[in-house]
């Protein structure tokens, strides 16, 4: 995600005001996200819907899966050529808004009044609502049931330790002949998990790392360990995943549980997974969970759209109207309008039952999102990633990299 950072910086100077046209003009706007298929195809569903209501205004689209959605969005936005309309990641909305990316939304642009003000807050700098939430997910364990019963080993619950995940997850993978759990010690989203049933964060209110190498160190030293002793997926294979499915071991049957958002799951996934699987909160040693009602993807108008009123009226049509709502159902996560949250609820089936149950389980538990992270967190993130691969190919100690971690970090955060 270096490329984020470095690419959007010549975007600086570049915003400015723009205007809708005439009243009577043909309108398109460009719509891009990340997803896949299936996402796609309901989006494009929705995009009829509303250019049925709305004749004179075309919605164009492009999507791809979520690192390589970075990488071109980069691009475009140095090129000038960003999209009118572009789904955001909470982790990069203080980036692209400090940087002119983004166009501030007016009170009355989108209707957000059945959204709650604590997720709503999450696209928000300084009071100012730069993205809004689509939907809400959470963290949380994603299993395959059948191979922990085959294991004679009782399911990952509510009351789990991180002990009790390593114990257990020895006995699933000599009994499986498989990985009890993907790797996720190269996730920066786990390890805020993590740091937050310690009382800590992954950034101060200033915008500073609100933890040591000393954490860094203790989480890799302990998700290293599970893979030196088979528990988790071998460095090869952990090093090809990049949060798609098709590079999932949990997907390919090469690990019995990953850690995951819940708004992964779609009328798709078993299919997909190739049998069902369950969820499960993340283990704690301290009885705090740690977990966060998190925007699962937020939506925004580009500082360089030529049509601002068009764009926003399309947001809105997109989270509020009942029918777009039943339609696109938890495609995105749980809808953030909690009116159409309620209503879709009721309706769903398979996985995405699942999905709403087990947020509806743990909601009381969950904490509000904290304030989207400073710029330069992009940046940190990648270099989580990449600074773990060495930790588990052998060429550096876990306590020697959490050291060159927070040197790049602060590096990154200091730009």
């Amino acid at each position: 995600m270096a490329a984020v950072a470095a690419l959007l910086t010549v975007t600086a100077a570049c915003g400015g005001d723009s205007t809708s046209g005439g009243e009577d003009e043909d309108v398109t706007l460009h719509f891009t996200w990340w997803g896949n298929a299936d996402r796609a195809e309901l989006t494009e569903q929705a995009i009829d819907l509303f250019e049925e209501e709305h004749p004179g205004i075309t919605i164009e689209t492009s999507f791809s899966e979520f690192d390589a959605y970075w990488e071109r969005m980069a691009t475009q936005i140095a090129g000038g050529s960003a999209p009118d309309i572009l789904q955001m990641d909470y982790r990069y909305v203080r980036e692209y808004a400090e940087r002119n990316v983004l166009r501030e939304f007016g009170d009355d642009d989108v209707d957000t009044s059945a959204m709650a003000p604590g997720l709503l807050s999450a696209g928000e700098i300084d009071g100012v609502s730069y993205a809004i939430p689509m939907s809400q997910n959470t963290q949380a364990l994603l299993y395959d049931p059948a191979a922990w019963a085959a294991a004679g080993e009782q399911a990952p619950g509510p009351d789990w330790t991180w002990a009790d995940l390593e114990a257990g997850g020895r006995v699933v993978a000599e009994a499986t002949g498989i990985s009890a759990i993907s790797d996720f010690g190269q996730i920066e989203d786990w390890f805020e998990v993590w740091l937050r049933q310690r009382g800590k964060t992954l950034y101060t209110d200033d915008g500073e790392l609100g933890y040591t190498a000393e954490d860094v160190a203790e989480y890799w030293t302990f998700t290293n360990g599970l893979r030196e002793a088979g528990i988790v997926t071998p460095a090869d294979e952990t090093a090809t995943m990049d949060g798609s499915q098709a590079n999932s071991p949990l997907a390919k049957q090469t690990s019995a549980a990953e850690f995951n958002y819940d708004s992964g799951l779609t009328a798709e996934s078993w299919e997909i997974y190739g049998r069902e699987l369950a969820l499960a909160p993340f283990p704690s040693d301290s009885g705090e969970l740690g977990q966060y009602a998190k925007p699962s993807m937020l939506i925004c108008i580009s500082q360089r759209s030529e049509h601002p009123e068009e764009a926003a009226q399309f947001i809105d049509f997109l989270l509020n109207d009942p029918e777009v709502g039943e339609l696109l159902g938890t495609s995105r996560g749980m809808p953030a309008n909690a009116d159409i949250r309620e209503a879709v609820g009721g309706a769903l089936t398979g996985p995405p039952q699942l999905a709403f149950e087990f947020e509806q389980a743990v909601l009381p538990e969950l904490a509000d999102a904290p304030p989207p992270p400073p710029r330069g967190a992009g940046s940190v993130k990648a270099a989580f990633q990449r600074i773990y691969d060495d930790v588990i190919f052998g060429s550096t100690t876990p306590e020697e990299a959490a050291e060159r971690f927070m040197s790049e970090a602060e590096q990154a955060l200091a730009q």
